[in-house]
Protein backbone atom coordinates (compact mmCIF):
# COMPACT_ATOMS: atom_id res chain seq x y z
CA UNK A 1 0.00 0.00 0.00
CA UNK A 2 2.86 2.34 0.86
CA UNK A 3 4.54 1.78 -2.51
CA UNK A 4 1.25 2.43 -4.28
CA UNK A 5 0.84 5.72 -2.39
CA UNK A 6 4.32 6.89 -3.38
CA UNK A 7 3.78 5.82 -6.98
CA UNK A 8 0.43 7.63 -7.11
CA UNK A 9 1.87 10.83 -5.65
CA UNK A 10 4.94 10.80 -7.89
CA UNK A 11 2.82 10.23 -10.99
CA UNK A 12 0.43 13.04 -10.04
CA UNK A 13 3.20 15.55 -9.43
CA UNK A 14 5.03 14.48 -12.60
CA UNK A 15 1.89 14.83 -14.70
CA UNK A 16 1.07 18.20 -13.13
CA UNK A 17 4.49 19.65 -13.81
CA UNK A 18 5.06 18.05 -17.18
CA UNK A 19 4.57 20.33 -20.15
CA UNK A 20 4.25 23.47 -18.04
CA UNK A 21 6.91 25.29 -20.02
CA UNK A 22 5.78 24.08 -23.40
CA UNK A 23 4.56 27.04 -25.44
CA UNK A 24 1.13 26.82 -26.99
CA UNK A 25 -0.63 29.12 -29.38
CA UNK A 26 -3.09 31.42 -27.59
CA UNK A 27 -6.31 33.09 -28.57
CA UNK A 28 -4.71 36.53 -28.56
CA UNK A 29 -2.26 37.83 -31.09
CA UNK A 30 1.02 39.26 -29.84
CA UNK A 31 1.16 43.06 -29.66
CA UNK A 32 3.01 44.69 -32.52
CA UNK A 33 4.98 47.08 -30.26
CA UNK A 34 5.61 47.60 -26.56
CA UNK A 35 7.33 50.53 -24.86
CA UNK A 36 8.34 49.16 -21.45
CA UNK A 37 8.86 51.52 -18.53
CA UNK A 38 10.46 50.43 -15.23
CA UNK A 39 7.03 49.53 -13.76
CA UNK A 40 4.58 49.33 -16.67
CA UNK A 41 4.35 49.34 -20.47
CA UNK A 42 2.45 51.03 -23.26
CA UNK A 43 1.32 48.35 -25.69
CA UNK A 44 0.30 48.83 -29.34
CA UNK A 45 -2.01 46.39 -31.12
CA UNK A 46 -3.90 46.25 -34.40
CA UNK A 47 -6.81 43.87 -35.00
CA UNK A 48 -9.54 43.25 -37.58
CA UNK A 49 -12.74 42.85 -35.56
CA UNK A 50 -16.25 41.75 -36.56
CA UNK A 51 -18.81 44.56 -36.52
CA UNK A 52 -21.90 43.73 -34.50
CA UNK A 53 -24.98 45.71 -35.53
CA UNK A 54 -28.34 46.32 -33.90
CA UNK A 55 -31.08 48.83 -34.78
CA UNK A 56 -29.47 52.26 -34.73
CA UNK A 57 -26.20 51.00 -33.27
CA UNK A 58 -22.98 49.24 -34.29
CA UNK A 59 -19.97 48.27 -32.21
CA UNK A 60 -16.89 46.08 -31.98
CA UNK A 61 -15.52 44.30 -28.91
CA UNK A 62 -11.90 44.30 -27.77
CA UNK A 63 -10.54 42.04 -25.04
CA UNK A 64 -7.69 43.46 -22.96
CA UNK A 65 -5.51 41.68 -20.38
CA UNK A 66 -6.55 41.80 -16.72
CA UNK A 67 -3.69 44.19 -15.85
CA UNK A 68 -4.50 46.66 -18.63
CA UNK A 69 -5.70 50.13 -17.64
CA UNK A 70 -8.73 50.82 -19.88
CA UNK A 71 -8.74 54.49 -18.94
CA UNK A 72 -5.47 54.88 -20.84
CA UNK A 73 -6.87 53.25 -23.99
CA UNK A 74 -6.35 55.22 -27.21
CA UNK A 75 -8.14 53.77 -30.22
CA UNK A 76 -8.73 54.74 -33.85
CA UNK A 77 -10.19 52.99 -36.91
CA UNK A 78 -7.75 52.06 -39.66
CA UNK A 79 -10.10 50.57 -42.24
CA UNK A 80 -12.57 51.34 -43.72
CA UNK A 81 -12.57 55.14 -43.94
CA UNK A 82 -16.36 55.25 -43.48
CA UNK A 83 -16.08 54.33 -39.76
CA UNK A 84 -15.68 56.68 -36.83
CA UNK A 85 -15.81 56.08 -33.08
CA UNK A 86 -18.82 57.38 -31.13
CA UNK A 87 -18.17 56.00 -27.62
CA UNK A 88 -16.02 53.61 -25.60
CA UNK A 89 -17.18 51.57 -22.60
CA UNK A 90 -15.52 48.80 -20.63
CA UNK A 91 -16.36 46.17 -18.08
CA UNK A 92 -14.76 43.14 -16.44
CA UNK A 93 -15.26 39.83 -18.22
CA UNK A 94 -14.15 36.24 -18.02
CA UNK A 95 -10.56 36.02 -19.22
CA UNK A 96 -9.80 35.06 -22.79
CA UNK A 97 -6.84 32.99 -21.70
CA UNK A 98 -4.13 31.36 -23.71
CA UNK A 99 -3.82 27.58 -23.67
CA UNK A 100 -0.64 27.95 -21.65
CA UNK A 101 -2.48 29.79 -18.86
CA UNK A 102 -5.45 27.40 -19.03
CA UNK A 103 -3.11 24.43 -18.73
CA UNK A 104 -1.46 26.03 -15.73
CA UNK A 105 -4.83 26.59 -14.05
CA UNK A 106 -5.70 22.91 -14.67
CA UNK A 107 -2.47 21.82 -13.03
CA UNK A 108 -3.20 24.03 -10.02
CA UNK A 109 -6.72 22.55 -9.74
CA UNK A 110 -5.31 19.01 -9.89
CA UNK A 111 -2.77 19.81 -7.18
CA UNK A 112 -5.50 21.29 -4.99
CA UNK A 113 -7.52 18.07 -5.42
CA UNK A 114 -4.43 16.02 -4.59
CA UNK A 115 -3.96 18.04 -1.39
CA UNK A 116 -7.56 17.31 -0.37
CA UNK A 117 -7.02 13.58 -0.98
CA UNK A 118 -3.79 13.56 1.02
CA UNK A 119 -5.41 15.47 3.90
CA UNK A 120 -8.23 12.91 3.98
CA UNK A 121 -5.70 10.07 3.98
CA UNK A 122 -3.84 11.68 6.89
CA UNK A 123 -7.05 11.91 8.93
CA UNK A 124 -7.80 8.24 8.22
CA UNK A 125 -4.31 7.20 9.27
CA UNK A 126 -4.52 9.29 12.45
CA UNK A 127 -7.85 7.58 13.27
CA UNK A 128 -6.25 4.17 12.68
CA UNK A 129 -3.40 5.06 15.03
CA UNK A 130 -5.88 6.23 17.68
CA UNK A 131 -7.76 2.92 17.34
CA UNK A 132 -4.70 0.78 17.96
CA UNK A 133 -3.46 3.08 20.73
CA UNK A 134 -6.81 2.53 22.51
CA UNK A 135 -6.46 -1.26 22.24
CA UNK A 136 -3.44 -1.17 24.58
CA UNK A 137 -5.68 -0.02 27.43
CA UNK A 138 -7.94 -3.07 27.03
CA UNK A 139 -5.28 -5.69 26.50
CA UNK A 140 -5.88 -7.33 29.94
CA UNK A 141 -9.47 -8.15 28.96
CA UNK A 142 -8.40 -10.24 25.97
CA UNK A 143 -7.35 -13.89 26.03
CA UNK A 144 -4.37 -13.88 23.66
CA UNK A 145 -2.17 -11.18 25.21
CA UNK A 146 1.09 -11.89 23.37
CA UNK A 147 -0.57 -12.26 19.96
CA UNK A 148 -2.50 -9.02 20.45
CA UNK A 149 0.65 -7.17 21.55
CA UNK A 150 2.42 -8.11 18.32
CA UNK A 151 -0.63 -7.14 16.26
CA UNK A 152 -0.81 -3.71 17.94
CA UNK A 153 2.92 -3.14 17.43
CA UNK A 154 2.83 -4.06 13.72
CA UNK A 155 -0.29 -2.02 13.03
CA UNK A 156 1.00 1.08 14.81
CA UNK A 157 4.38 0.86 13.06
CA UNK A 158 2.74 0.60 9.66
CA UNK A 159 0.25 3.38 10.42
CA UNK A 160 2.93 5.78 11.69
CA UNK A 161 5.14 5.05 8.66
CA UNK A 162 2.30 5.64 6.21
CA UNK A 163 1.30 8.82 8.07
CA UNK A 164 4.85 10.20 7.86
CA UNK A 165 5.02 9.35 4.13
CA UNK A 166 1.64 10.94 3.45
CA UNK A 167 2.60 14.09 5.35
CA UNK A 168 5.79 14.31 3.28
CA UNK A 169 3.76 13.91 0.07
CA UNK A 170 1.40 16.63 1.27
CA UNK A 171 4.33 18.96 1.99
CA UNK A 172 5.74 18.33 -1.50
CA UNK A 173 2.35 18.91 -3.13
CA UNK A 174 1.88 22.14 -1.14
CA UNK A 175 5.28 23.36 -2.31
CA UNK A 176 4.48 22.56 -5.93
CA UNK A 177 1.10 24.26 -5.61
CA UNK A 178 2.69 27.41 -4.20
CA UNK A 179 5.24 27.41 -7.03
CA UNK A 180 2.56 27.08 -9.71
CA UNK A 181 0.38 29.77 -8.14
CA UNK A 182 3.36 32.11 -8.04
CA UNK A 183 4.11 31.29 -11.66
CA UNK A 184 0.50 31.98 -12.65
CA UNK A 185 0.60 35.40 -10.94
CA UNK A 186 3.84 36.22 -12.76
CA UNK A 187 2.12 35.38 -16.05
CA UNK A 188 -1.25 37.06 -15.49
CA UNK A 189 -1.07 39.18 -12.33
CA UNK A 190 -3.33 38.89 -9.26
CA UNK A 191 -6.54 39.89 -11.11
CA UNK A 192 -8.10 36.93 -12.94
CA UNK A 193 -10.83 38.75 -14.90
CA UNK A 194 -9.95 40.47 -18.16
CA UNK A 195 -11.41 43.67 -19.63
CA UNK A 196 -14.12 43.74 -22.29
CA UNK A 197 -14.13 47.04 -24.19
CA UNK A 198 -17.19 47.97 -26.30
CA UNK A 199 -16.38 50.53 -28.99
CA UNK A 200 -19.42 52.24 -30.49
CA UNK A 201 -19.14 53.03 -34.20
CA UNK A 202 -20.72 55.50 -36.59
CA UNK A 203 -20.78 53.73 -39.97
CA UNK A 204 -21.76 55.50 -43.17
CA UNK A 205 -21.46 52.33 -45.26
CA UNK A 206 -22.09 48.71 -44.34
CA UNK A 207 -18.98 46.84 -43.14
CA UNK A 208 -18.56 43.30 -41.83
CA UNK A 209 -15.25 44.01 -40.12
CA UNK A 210 -13.35 47.03 -38.86
CA UNK A 211 -9.61 47.23 -38.49
CA UNK A 212 -8.77 49.06 -35.26
CA UNK A 213 -5.41 50.31 -33.99
CA UNK A 214 -5.15 50.92 -30.24
CA UNK A 215 -2.70 51.23 -27.39
CA UNK A 216 -2.95 51.21 -23.59
CA UNK A 217 -0.93 51.08 -20.38
CA UNK A 218 -0.30 47.56 -19.10
CA UNK A 219 0.71 47.09 -15.47
CA UNK A 220 2.82 44.17 -14.30
CA UNK A 221 5.51 44.89 -16.88
CA UNK A 222 8.91 46.40 -16.33
CA UNK A 223 12.65 46.23 -16.69
CA UNK A 224 15.75 46.87 -14.62
CA UNK A 225 19.35 47.41 -15.72
CA UNK A 226 22.17 44.98 -14.94
CA UNK A 227 25.78 46.13 -15.42
CA UNK A 228 29.20 44.53 -15.55
CA UNK A 229 32.15 46.88 -14.95
CA UNK A 230 35.71 45.58 -15.27
CA UNK A 231 38.92 47.47 -14.53
CA UNK A 232 41.64 47.05 -17.20
CA UNK A 233 44.45 49.20 -15.76
CA UNK A 234 47.16 47.74 -18.02
CA UNK A 235 45.08 48.77 -21.04
CA UNK A 236 44.07 52.12 -19.55
CA UNK A 237 40.36 51.40 -19.90
CA UNK A 238 37.18 50.28 -18.17
CA UNK A 239 35.02 47.64 -19.90
CA UNK A 240 31.30 48.30 -19.47
CA UNK A 241 28.48 45.90 -20.36
CA UNK A 242 24.79 46.75 -20.04
CA UNK A 243 21.96 44.22 -20.04
CA UNK A 244 18.32 44.58 -19.03
CA UNK A 245 16.06 42.15 -17.19
CA UNK A 246 12.65 42.48 -18.85
CA UNK A 247 9.28 41.00 -17.87
CA UNK A 248 5.57 41.16 -18.70
CA UNK A 249 2.51 39.55 -17.12
CA UNK A 250 -0.19 40.03 -19.75
CA UNK A 251 -1.06 36.33 -19.61
CA UNK A 252 0.09 35.77 -23.21
CA UNK A 253 3.49 35.21 -24.77
CA UNK A 254 4.78 38.00 -26.97
CA UNK A 255 6.27 36.77 -30.23
CA UNK A 256 7.92 39.06 -32.76
CA UNK A 257 6.99 42.13 -30.73
CA UNK A 258 9.07 45.23 -31.29
CA UNK A 259 10.25 46.09 -27.77
CA UNK A 260 11.70 49.38 -26.59
CA UNK A 261 12.82 50.31 -23.07
CA UNK A 262 12.07 53.74 -21.59
CA UNK A 263 14.22 55.10 -18.80
CA UNK A 264 11.50 56.96 -16.86
CA UNK A 265 8.08 56.08 -15.56
CA UNK A 266 5.23 57.63 -17.58
CA UNK A 267 3.86 60.89 -16.20
CA UNK A 268 0.20 60.71 -15.15
CA UNK A 269 -0.19 64.16 -13.53
CA UNK A 270 -2.28 66.44 -15.72
CA UNK A 271 -2.64 69.59 -13.60
CA UNK A 272 0.31 71.92 -12.95
CA UNK A 273 1.49 72.32 -9.35
CA UNK A 274 0.31 75.33 -7.35
CA UNK A 275 2.81 78.14 -6.77
CA UNK A 276 3.69 78.49 -3.08
CA UNK A 277 3.97 81.88 -1.38
CA UNK A 278 7.53 83.25 -1.39
CA UNK A 279 8.17 84.10 2.26
CA UNK A 280 11.50 85.56 3.35
CA UNK A 281 12.25 85.49 7.08
CA UNK A 282 14.89 84.41 9.59
CA UNK A 283 15.12 80.65 9.69
CA UNK A 284 16.18 78.32 12.50
CA UNK A 285 19.33 76.27 12.07
CA UNK A 286 18.32 73.02 10.40
CA UNK A 287 21.71 71.54 9.53
CA UNK A 288 23.00 70.68 6.10
CA UNK A 289 20.59 69.22 3.55
CA UNK A 290 20.95 65.58 2.68
CA UNK A 291 22.13 64.30 -0.71
CA UNK A 292 19.74 64.61 -3.61
CA UNK A 293 18.65 61.38 -5.28
CA UNK A 294 18.84 61.80 -9.06
CA UNK A 295 17.78 58.72 -11.03
CA UNK A 296 17.22 60.14 -14.55
CA UNK A 297 19.59 58.58 -17.03
CA UNK A 298 20.05 56.33 -20.08
CA UNK A 299 22.97 55.18 -22.22
CA UNK A 300 24.31 56.12 -25.63
CA UNK A 301 24.16 53.34 -28.19
CA UNK A 302 27.24 51.46 -29.35
CA UNK A 303 28.08 52.02 -33.02
CA UNK A 304 27.63 48.50 -34.41
CA UNK A 305 24.60 46.20 -34.12
CA UNK A 306 23.45 47.81 -30.88
CA UNK A 307 19.99 48.83 -29.75
CA UNK A 308 19.23 52.34 -30.96
CA UNK A 309 18.65 55.17 -28.50
CA UNK A 310 16.06 57.88 -29.09
CA UNK A 311 16.08 60.93 -26.83
CA UNK A 312 12.64 62.32 -26.07
CA UNK A 313 11.55 65.36 -24.09
CA UNK A 314 11.02 63.50 -20.80
CA UNK A 315 13.00 60.28 -21.19
CA UNK A 316 15.19 58.21 -23.49
CA UNK A 317 14.12 55.07 -25.32
CA UNK A 318 16.22 52.09 -26.37
CA UNK A 319 14.76 50.22 -29.36
CA UNK A 320 15.68 46.52 -29.04
CA UNK A 321 13.96 45.45 -32.26
CA UNK A 322 11.70 42.40 -32.49
CA UNK A 323 11.86 40.10 -29.48
CA UNK A 324 10.05 37.11 -28.02
CA UNK A 325 9.02 37.61 -24.39
CA UNK A 326 7.08 34.86 -22.62
CA UNK A 327 4.64 35.90 -19.91
CA UNK A 328 6.24 35.56 -16.47
CA UNK A 329 9.79 35.08 -17.74
CA UNK A 330 12.63 37.51 -16.93
CA UNK A 331 15.23 37.16 -19.68
CA UNK A 332 18.35 39.34 -19.81
CA UNK A 333 18.44 41.30 -23.07
CA UNK A 334 21.74 42.75 -24.27
CA UNK A 335 21.84 46.53 -24.62
CA UNK A 336 25.44 47.48 -25.35
CA UNK A 337 29.14 47.17 -24.56
CA UNK A 338 31.61 50.02 -24.31
CA UNK A 339 35.25 50.42 -23.45
CA UNK A 340 35.98 53.75 -21.77
CA UNK A 341 39.44 55.31 -21.69
CA UNK A 342 40.44 55.74 -18.06
CA UNK A 343 43.34 57.04 -16.01
CA UNK A 344 44.19 54.65 -13.17
CA UNK A 345 45.88 55.54 -9.91
CA UNK A 346 46.14 53.91 -6.49
CA UNK A 347 44.51 56.21 -3.98
CA UNK A 348 46.19 56.40 -0.57
CA UNK A 349 44.78 58.12 2.50
CA UNK A 350 47.22 57.04 5.21
CA UNK A 351 45.54 59.07 7.94
CA UNK A 352 42.61 56.66 7.69
CA UNK A 353 44.07 53.42 6.28
CA UNK A 354 47.35 51.97 5.07
CA UNK A 355 45.56 50.27 2.16
CA UNK A 356 45.41 51.59 -1.41
CA UNK A 357 42.23 51.75 -3.49
CA UNK A 358 42.22 51.35 -7.27
CA UNK A 359 40.69 54.50 -8.77
CA UNK A 360 39.65 54.99 -12.41
CA UNK A 361 38.99 58.53 -13.66
CA UNK A 362 36.90 58.92 -16.82
CA UNK A 363 36.80 62.02 -19.01
CA UNK A 364 34.87 61.01 -22.12
CA UNK A 365 34.01 62.90 -25.28
CA UNK A 366 30.54 61.37 -25.56
CA UNK A 367 27.86 62.12 -22.96
CA UNK A 368 26.74 59.05 -21.01
CA UNK A 369 23.24 58.76 -19.54
CA UNK A 370 23.10 55.48 -17.61
CA UNK A 371 20.22 54.83 -15.18
CA UNK A 372 20.83 53.55 -11.67
CA UNK A 373 21.09 49.79 -11.45
CA UNK A 374 23.01 47.01 -9.79
CA UNK A 375 26.53 46.51 -11.15
CA UNK A 376 29.03 43.70 -10.68
CA UNK A 377 32.62 44.98 -10.38
CA UNK A 378 35.61 42.98 -11.65
CA UNK A 379 39.39 43.35 -11.59
CA UNK A 380 41.99 40.86 -12.84
CA UNK A 381 39.18 38.39 -13.61
CA UNK A 382 37.92 38.35 -10.03
CA UNK A 383 34.54 39.65 -8.92
CA UNK A 384 34.98 42.38 -6.30
CA UNK A 385 31.36 42.94 -5.28
CA UNK A 386 28.07 44.55 -6.22
CA UNK A 387 26.72 48.06 -5.76
CA UNK A 388 24.45 50.57 -7.48
CA UNK A 389 26.00 52.34 -10.49
CA UNK A 390 24.82 55.33 -12.51
CA UNK A 391 26.58 57.76 -14.82
CA UNK A 392 25.29 61.07 -16.20
CA UNK A 393 27.66 63.30 -18.18
CA UNK A 394 31.23 62.81 -19.36
CA UNK A 395 33.26 62.70 -16.13
CA UNK A 396 33.12 59.87 -13.63
CA UNK A 397 35.24 58.33 -10.87
CA UNK A 398 34.95 54.57 -10.30
CA UNK A 399 36.60 52.66 -7.46
CA UNK A 400 37.58 48.99 -7.72
CA UNK A 401 38.34 48.16 -4.12
CA UNK A 402 41.66 47.58 -2.36
CA UNK A 403 45.03 46.86 -3.92
CA UNK A 404 46.86 44.83 -1.28
CA UNK A 405 50.25 45.26 -2.98
CA UNK A 406 50.32 49.04 -2.60
CA UNK A 407 50.53 50.45 0.94
CA UNK A 408 51.22 53.65 2.83
CA UNK A 409 52.34 53.91 6.43
CA UNK A 410 52.01 57.11 8.45
CA UNK A 411 54.32 57.57 11.46
CA UNK A 412 53.92 60.46 13.90
CA UNK A 413 57.48 61.48 14.71
CA UNK A 414 56.46 64.33 17.05
CA UNK A 415 53.39 66.16 18.26
CA UNK A 416 52.50 68.51 21.09
CA UNK A 417 50.97 71.79 22.18
CA UNK A 418 52.43 75.00 23.57
CA UNK A 419 51.34 76.27 27.00
CA UNK A 420 48.87 79.16 27.31
CA UNK A 421 50.10 82.27 29.13
CA UNK A 422 48.91 85.83 29.59
CA UNK A 423 46.32 87.26 27.22
CA UNK A 424 48.77 88.34 24.53
CA UNK A 425 50.69 85.04 24.39
CA UNK A 426 50.09 82.49 21.67
CA UNK A 427 49.06 78.88 22.00
CA UNK A 428 50.34 76.33 19.48
CA UNK A 429 49.81 72.76 18.34
CA UNK A 430 52.21 70.95 16.01
CA UNK A 431 52.62 67.60 14.25
CA UNK A 432 55.56 65.97 12.47
CA UNK A 433 54.50 63.12 10.18
CA UNK A 434 56.45 60.78 7.89
CA UNK A 435 54.51 58.86 5.24
CA UNK A 436 56.08 55.93 3.37
CA UNK A 437 54.36 54.70 0.18
CA UNK A 438 55.42 51.31 -1.22
CA UNK A 439 54.75 49.47 -4.49
CA UNK A 440 55.09 45.69 -4.18
CA UNK A 441 53.89 44.97 -7.74
CA UNK A 442 56.30 43.88 -10.47
CA UNK A 443 55.28 46.81 -12.67
CA UNK A 444 55.40 50.61 -12.27
CA UNK A 445 52.31 52.56 -11.27
CA UNK A 446 51.15 55.95 -10.06
CA UNK A 447 49.74 56.65 -6.61
CA UNK A 448 47.66 59.59 -5.47
CA UNK A 449 48.32 60.41 -1.83
CA UNK A 450 45.73 62.57 -0.06
CA UNK A 451 46.08 64.09 3.40
CA UNK A 452 43.72 66.53 5.16
CA UNK A 453 44.74 70.18 5.28
CA UNK A 454 43.64 72.20 8.36
CA UNK A 455 40.69 74.45 7.53
CA UNK A 456 40.83 77.64 9.58
CA UNK A 457 37.54 79.18 10.62
CA UNK A 458 38.91 82.28 12.37
CA UNK A 459 41.29 84.86 10.92
CA UNK A 460 43.21 84.97 14.20
CA UNK A 461 44.28 81.33 13.77
CA UNK A 462 47.43 80.77 11.68
CA UNK A 463 48.81 77.66 10.01
CA UNK A 464 52.40 76.93 8.93
CA UNK A 465 53.40 73.99 6.76
CA UNK A 466 56.67 72.35 5.83
CA UNK A 467 56.09 69.71 3.16
CA UNK A 468 58.73 67.61 1.41
CA UNK A 469 58.18 67.11 -1.45
CA UNK A 470 55.78 69.91 -2.27
CA UNK A 471 52.28 68.63 -3.10
CA UNK A 472 51.16 68.51 -6.72
CA UNK A 473 47.85 70.07 -5.73
CA UNK A 474 46.53 71.89 -2.70
CA UNK A 475 42.87 72.63 -1.96
CA UNK A 476 41.21 74.29 0.99
CA UNK A 477 40.80 70.92 2.69
CA UNK A 478 43.47 68.66 1.23
CA UNK A 479 47.13 68.16 0.26
CA UNK A 480 47.56 65.94 -2.81
CA UNK A 481 50.74 64.23 -4.06
CA UNK A 482 51.07 62.35 -7.36
CA UNK A 483 53.92 59.83 -7.02
CA UNK A 484 55.29 57.43 -9.63
CA UNK A 485 56.59 54.22 -8.05
CA UNK A 486 58.79 51.66 -9.78
CA UNK A 487 58.41 47.95 -8.92
CA UNK A 488 59.46 47.43 -5.30
CA UNK A 489 60.12 51.16 -4.77
CA UNK A 490 59.30 53.16 -1.64
CA UNK A 491 58.92 56.92 -1.44
CA UNK A 492 58.62 59.19 1.57
CA UNK A 493 56.57 62.31 2.21
CA UNK A 494 57.37 64.49 5.24
CA UNK A 495 54.71 66.77 6.75
CA UNK A 496 55.26 69.35 9.50
CA UNK A 497 52.16 71.28 10.53
CA UNK A 498 51.99 74.03 13.15
CA UNK A 499 48.82 75.83 14.21
CA UNK A 500 48.86 79.04 16.26
CA UNK A 501 46.02 80.85 18.03
CA UNK A 502 45.65 83.63 20.64
CA UNK A 503 46.39 82.44 24.15
CA UNK A 504 42.97 83.45 25.49
CA UNK A 505 41.01 81.64 22.72
CA UNK A 506 39.15 78.46 23.65
CA UNK A 507 40.00 76.43 20.56
CA UNK A 508 39.22 73.01 19.14
CA UNK A 509 42.29 71.78 17.26
CA UNK A 510 40.20 69.26 15.28
CA UNK A 511 40.06 65.49 15.07
CA UNK A 512 43.81 65.03 14.81
CA UNK A 513 44.38 66.41 18.32
CA UNK A 514 41.64 64.14 19.71
CA UNK A 515 43.22 61.19 17.89
CA UNK A 516 46.54 61.96 19.61
CA UNK A 517 45.12 61.48 23.10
Amino acid sequence: MLNKLFLCTACCVSILLGGLWAGMSGAWASPSEALIFPDSARVWEERSLPVKSSPGRSHVQISLPARADPQTLLIRPVEPDSISISEVQWTRSEPQETERVKELRRKIKDLQDLKKELNARIKAQEARIAFWEARKDHAQELRHMEELSLKIFDSLSQAHTELADTEQSLEEASGQLKELQSRLEEMTGPESRAWLVLVGLDISAEAATAKMAFNYILRGCGWEPAYRIEALPHEGSVAFTWEARVWQSSGQDWKGTRIALATLRPHKVLDPPALPDWIVRPAPHMGLPGPRDARMAVMEAAPDMAPVEERRDLFSVWDLGEQNLAAGDRPRLWIQEQEWDAEFVRLLRPSRSNRAFLKASLDLEQVQNIPAGEAMYFHAGAMLGRQVFEFTGTEKTIYFGEDLFVTAQLVTRARGSGARGIIRERQTYFWDFLITAANQHDYPLRVRLEEPRPMLRDERIEAFFKLDPEPAEETESMFIWELDLEPGQKREVAMEIELRAPGDMDIDWGWRSRQDR
